[in-house]
């Protein structure tokens, strides 16, 4: 007996059960250009972190006024609010174009700074730009990926990204022997940037953004509409990236001072944050590809369990308990960056999305450092490592918050002029509701219905 060809239908339902990633060539096209963002923005905080008594020591300061420098940089990502703007006002493609411009020009006069003012004043205006860039490139892979593959798409972003660690540390053996000492940092990072541009010169438009265009949604305002619905969604959104900011930016400057300053873990610690990416690589596993089959309300609240573990762990002061924390706060933070950037995506309609999702992210970064703030005035009355164990066990109460969300993967993005969030519960098999006169994505017709289709 002859076997049967299994149709084209069959196969796409065969390879989604497994669970395998693949992408198209066109998915591939938008993919290389965009994942190197996250290289550059991870390259930019190591720069920052790792590198920072090497580059203090080349400006002429102490790490102490250096860290007043860094302080003031990162503050510069919330600038980028207004700059996303214009990308739900003129499109994502040309804001991408601009962001890679100025953040080239600002990164390659860097390394012409004459001083520390010099130098925090260029990277101010680079970190806008990064932040911006960065948005941008997880915006437009949630819109041009097909939505079962959008969470996938948003792990290998942030798999690269974890590169850029590596590419500091390993700059930081040879910059000692170069005449160009700190300067080489910055210098080093303008040949991938060029390869970058080369490889954006033929990324279009979205389809997401070229739709609500034609179909006049887009708003011309400074500042968006927000409508109610939408209005209860971003609040309880805000809250809970807000609330995971704060514990997981506060929670590993504190474990760093812990293991170094404390349990005197110099080389250990080393070990422990290179290992640590094998766990990060895991959680935006689970935060990209998994959500993409099980749903993104299950893999936040996976994130923030992991994390909130991780940082208990942590700071229990039992030393063989260090590690195993941070490699568990480590996997919840990648999971929660992959997750939390295809939800966003999902969760607003394309004329607001880069702008809502931009506040989102400002305000995890500015709880980062109110965390810091509190955690350092406190200090002095209660130990810091008690104040990161009462931390961790509240951030599970942000759990709560997932209640009143609905769960949107798979939704389309390309035809999402709904007036309303789409109701709590419904997913890929109930997609949002539409807008008068539109027509549900072929993409998220039950499989059923299409061959009933194209048997009629």
């Amino acid at each position: 007996m002859t076997a049967t060809p299994a149709s084209p239908i069959s196969r796409q339902v065969m390879v989604t059960a497994r669970g395998t990633i693949s992408f198209t060539g066109q998915e591939w096209r938008v993919l290389l250009p965009l994942v190197l963002a996250g290289f550059f923005e991870t390259y930019d905080t190591g720069l920052l972190t790792l590198a920072a008594p090497v580059l203090a020591s080349g400006l002429g300061v102490g790490i102490a006024t250096f860290g007043v420098g860094v302080a003031l940089i990162r503050l510069a990502s919330l600038a980028s609010v207004p700059v996303l703007r214009q990308a739900d006002r003129w499109g994502r493609r040309l804001l991408l174009v601009v962001s890679l411009g100025v953040f080239t020009l600002a990164t390659g006069m860097t390394a012409l700074a004459a001083g520390l003012a010099a130098f925090v004043l260029l990277q101010m205006v680079a970190r806008v730009f990064l932040a911006t860039e960065s948005a941008l490139a997880s915006l437009v892979i949630a819109e041009e990926l097909r939505p079962d593959r959008r969470g996938a798409g948003l792990s290998v972003l942030g798999v690269v990204s974890g590169l850029g660690f590596g590419a500091v540390g390993g700059l930081l053996l040879v910059v000692p022997h170069t005449p160009l000492d700190w300067r080489l940092f910055y210098v080093a990072a303008l040949l991938p940037l060029g390869i970058v541009a080369y490889l954006r010169r033929n990324l279009r438009e979205t389809r997401a953004f070229l739709v609500a265009r034609a179909a006049n949604r887009v708003q011309p305002s400074l500042w968006p509409r927000v409508g109610r619905a939408h209005r209860r969604t971003l609040v309880r959104t805000l809250a809970l990236v807000s609330a995971f900011g704060l514990v997981q930016t506060t929670g590993f400057f504190y474990a760093s001072d812990l293991a170094q300053n404390t349990y005197g873990w110099s080389g250990r610690f080393t070990i422990i944050v290179l290992l640590a990416a094998v766990f990060g690589v895991m959680g935006f596993f689970l935060g990209g590809r998994v959500s993409d089959l099980v749903g993104r309300k299950p893999m936040v609240a996976v994130a923030i369990g992991l994390a909130a573990a991780g940082t208990v762990l942590m700071f229990t002061q039992v030393r063989g308990l260090f590690a195993p924390g941070f490699f568990l706060a480590a996997a919840g933070g990648a999971c929660f960056i992959a997750v939390t950037l295809a939800y966003l995506a999902e969760l607003f309609p394309t004329e607001i999305r880069a702008t809502l999702t931009a506040f989102a992210v400002a305000c995890q970064v500015a709880a980062g450092s109110l965390g810091l703030a509190v955690v350092g005035g406190l200090s002095g009355v209660v130990s810091p490592s008690l104040l990161m164990v009462i931390l961790g066990g509240a951030l599970l109460a942000s759990l709560l918050l997932l209640r009143g969300l609905p769960e949107v993967r798979g939704c389309d993005l390309i035809c999402d002029g709904a007036s309303e969030p789409p109701r709590e519960g419904a997913g890929a098999s109930e997609p949002p509701r539409k807008g008068a006169g539109e027509r549900p994505s072929p993409r998220l017709r039950p499989q059923g219905a299409r061959r009933a289709t194209a048997s009629s």
